[in-house]
């Protein structure tokens, strides 16, 4: 479980550079704790659907796309 966390952290700080944030901004942006931001990008924080969705929502993408092939 620890390794899906750790690659989809990866995946989501890599969208949200391509997007032009910074995890400050995003954070603030999308009604996220900067310090929970961190925590997801770097595989520690177990996501929610909500949160989630609110993620997906603000790279511009859906949840099926983020999460395909890290199985």
């Amino acid at each position: 479980m620890k390794e899906l966390q750790r690659l989809l952290g990866m995946r989501i700080r890599r969208l949200r550079i391509r997007k032009g944030y910074t995890q400050e901004s995003f954070a603030d942006e999308f009604g996220l704790h900067r310090n929970f931001m961190g925590s997801v990008e770097r595989g520690e924080q177990n996501l929610t659907l909500k949160s989630l969705q609110i993620i997906t929502t603000g790279l511009g993408t859906t949840m099926a796309k983020l999460l395909s092939g890290l199985e």
